[in-house]
C-alpha cells in the first residue's frame, strides 16, 4: 500500500484494520534498507518468501544479490525473480507473473544449489506452474545439503 502522506497512511491503516485485516509492517519506501551479511539477507528473504510477503522477500534477496559472485549470484537471482513473479500474481498480472517465471527457470537452470536452499524442489514448483500455465504459490524449503 502507498500514501502520499501521513494523514492518507493513518486512513488506509484504519480501514485494513476495520475490514479484519492484519497490518503486518509498515516502512518508509524511502529508508534505505539496513547492512545484513549475505546468510542473514538469505535467511530474511526466505522467511518473508514464505509469509507471501513476495515485494519484501525480493528486497532482502537483493542484499544477498550483490555480495554473491558466479553461480552462486545466478542461484539469489532465480529465487529474486520468483519473489517478483509472485508480486505480479498478488496484483493479478498472471501472464506478467508466468512471463518472469520463465526468466527465473532459465536462471536456475544453471544453478543447482545455494547455501539454504533446495532448487530441486525450487525447480519442480516452476517447472510445474510453467508446464500447467496455473499459478500456485509455494514454499521455499531449506536444503539438507
Amino acid at each position: 500500500m502507498f500514501a502520499d502522506n501521513e494523514k492518507e497512511l493513518a486512513e488506509r491503516k484504519r480501514l485494513l484494520t476495520e475490514s479484519s485485516f492484519r497490518i503486518v509492517s509498515v516502512r518508509l519506501l524511502d529508508t534505505p534498507p539496513k547492512a545484513v551479511d549475505k546468510a542473514e539477507a538469505l535467511e530474511e528473504g526466505i522467511q518473508l518468501f514464505n509469509e507471501e510477503r513476495f515485494w519484501e522477500s525480493h528486497e532482502a534477496l537483493e542484499q544477498a544479490w550483490h555480495i554473491a559472485k558466479g553461480v552462486e549470484r545466478d542461484a539469489i537471482q532465480s529465487i529474486i525473480l520468483t519473489a517478483a513473479a509472485f508480486v505480479h500474481y498478488q496484483k493479478g498480472e498472471e501472464e506478467i507473473c508466468l512471463s518472469i517465471m520463465k526468466r527465473a527457470r532459465a536462471k536456475m537452470s544453471l544453478v543447482k544449489a545455494c547455501e539454504l536452499i533446495d532448487f530441486d524442489s525450487l525447480e519442480r514448483n516452476i517447472n510445474g506452474i510453467l508446464d500447467s500455465e496455473k499459478v500456485q504459490l509455494f514454499k521455499l524449503r531449506i536444503s539438507r545439503v
